[in-house]
């Protein structure tokens, strides 16, 4: 696919995607909740696809008007001392985060959320950690 047809997808796609589930949400047309979570996960969707193509719009069109300064730009990024950071950001985060997902469950309890939304922060607890032994497991047999 071209980037041309990328952008467009994206955009095309995206907006209406946003706007149909937009409208229907706030309509109130259907009544149960799993068609509203449903609308609501379709017009989430559509907006980050809509983001996107105008992100790869924007950034393919700096790199098409001003490609000097985009080599660079691809050079500076690539470069390991630029690596070494956004690593240790990510690790860094990542610590950050595993603390975060062990508390949402206990403050959803401590606020009389519902259990849903209980089991959803404990569900993405297990699957961080579990994409964490998996990737550990991974590159530990790599390196």
């Amino acid at each position: 696919m071209t980037t041309k047809k990328k952008k467009q997808t994206y955009i095309l796609v995206g907006l209406p995607m946003y706007a149909i589930a937009s409208m229907l949400k706030n309509l109130h047309i259907f009544g149960s909740q799993a068609a509203a979570v449903c609308l609501t996960l379709i017009h989430y969707a559509g907006m980050l696809l809509a983001l996107n193509g105008v992100h790869y719009f924007g950034t393919t069109y700096q790199y098409e008007k001003y490609p000097e300064e985009s080599r660079q730009t691809v050079i500076d990024l690539n470069d390991e001392r630029t690596r070494t950071i956004h690593d240790l950001a990510k690790a860094r985060t990542f610590d950050i985060m595993v603390y975060v997902l062990i508390c949402l469950p206990f403050l959803l309890i401590e606020a009389k959320s519902d259990l849903l939304g209980i089991i959803g922060s404990a569900a993405a607890l297990l699957i961080l950690g579990g994409s964490y032994a998996y990737y550990a497991r991974k590159y530990s047999k790599e390196m």
